[in-house]
């Protein structure tokens, strides 16, 4: 005998059945760089008391980001070289007029000094910003179960990459010009480095009820050419074997991208590509990067470019391939490459390397939680842990102890 009218049965019923479907939902994620069980452990933590210093910083972060854009390439105001203002385009960050030269061309490099000129071009920043608040909004959106934010970024989604209006063409043939040297270089590919977590993003909201199935082959079409020009274009062919951060981060791009879109031979493929010219060729067997230390603001470019080690080897596990335990020819490894950066967070050792600007230690929080993760290494966890108050964003990994993530 029940002691529930029947009408409430059937409610109960339904809303147990949402709940198992909701949980099932996310459930079948595969997330490729963001690490599935610990976003899960994360959330399991995000109701309790101690979470709630990072959950409030979440809120205040996707508040801000719904009053952000839409943000699209046709807000600037001068032309592409195409006279089509779909296409994207940027200028070097590093490149000045030359003042033996009336007209200043063509322009000459300063490493590490940034021109004003380049904020004049807005694609760069609109994009940047774009990827900040998804980051954010989808987040949010998992933790704090809004649909509201999952709208809001899907909106974004569709501003950028798929309403004929506002929407880029998927090339970089004018990304990082040089007045009075080039229109466009394959360095450019470099502008779009945040991207390498958009298979996430879209996968996380997927849950929503706000997302189409239209949307989804929206996006799959446009990143299918995406793909294709980064591996046909002649500036895809240069970036990927340019050296130094620029071939990490176009591996550490495109193989979510060609995870997502479920070219998995296409995936292995570049994974192998890339492993020479990553794995063999960035490391030394102290762990440092070279290539990184000789240019003038050391420290960033070091951490950019492990993060983006660390990228390549979460994806090119996705494929079967284990780059974590891997040794290069000269004794060089990530776990190396982790070691030679951490050892610069202690106080009492300076980094003896060029760096124009100020040292940030924070810079490496991410690859921290990524080492102890993998490595199941409590030390850096127990740093990262101790930059959360530095850090100006929301992390899932600030809400998982490293009891919960050691394998």
């Amino acid at each position: 005998m029940s002691f529930y009218p029947k009408n409430q049965i059937t409610l109960i019923i339904t809303l147990v059945f949402v709940l198992i479907s909701s949980d099932l939902l996310w459930a079948q994620k595969e997330f490729i760089l963001w690490e599935g069980a610990v976003l899960n452990q994360a959330k399991q933590n995000s109701g309790t008391s101690m979470a709630m210093p990072e959950m409030r910083k979440l809120e205040n972060e996707a508040e801000m980001a719904l009053k952000s854009g839409p943000f699209s390439v046709v807000h600037k105001k001068q032309l592409p070289p195409s006279g089509d203002i779909h296409d994207y385009t940027s200028m070097g960050p590093y490149w000045w007029p030359d003042p033996e030269k009336e007209d200043g061309l063509p322009y000459i490099r300063r490493d590490g000094e940034i021109n004003p000129e380049f904020y004049d071009y807005k694609d760069h920043d609109e994009f940047g910003a774009l990827m900040k608040s998804l980051n954010t909004l989808s987040k949010a959106y998992y933790f704090l179960e809004n649909e509201q934010y999952a709208q809001y970024a899907i909106r974004l989604i569709k501003t950028w990459f798929l309403d004929s209006e506002t929407r880029m063409n998927p090339n970089l043939n004018y990304a990082q010009r040089i007045p009075g040297r080039t229109e466009g270089r394959g360095i450019g590919i470099i502008d779009t480095r945040r991207m390498a977590v958009l298979p996430d993003v879209l996968k996380m909201l997927s849950a929503s009820e706000h997302w189409e199935v239209s949307m989804e082959k929206g996006m799959k079409d446009w990143l299918a050419a995406y793909v294709s020009w980064l591996v046909n274009s002649k500036h895809g062919k240069d970036e990927a074997v340019h050296g130094n951060n620029h071939t990490t981060w176009y591996f550490a791009q495109i193989i979510p991208l060609t995870i997502y879109l479920d070219q998995s031979d296409r995936a292995d493929s570049l994974a192998k590509a890339g492993l020479p010219l990553i794995l063999e060729e960035m490391i030394e067997k102290d762990g440092s990067q070279p290539a990184e230390l000789a240019r003038t603001i050391s420290w960033n470019y070091s951490s950019m470019n492990l993060l983006a080690i660390m990228y390549f080897a979460q994806a090119c596990e996705k494929v079967g391939i284990n780059l974590w335990d891997a040794v290069n020819e000269k004794g060089g490894s990530i776990a190396k490459g982790m070691d030679f950066l951490f050892q610069y967070t202690k106080t009492k050792n300076d980094w003896p390397y060029k760096q124009i600007k100020p040292l940030n230690p924070v810079l490496i929080k991410d690859q921290l939680n990524i080492a102890a993760y993998k490595y199941g290494n409590k030390k850096y966890k127990k740093v990262a842990d101790q930059m959360i108050s530095e850090s100006t964003e929301f992390s899932y990994w600030d809400l998982v102890n490293f009891k919960q993530i050691s394998k």
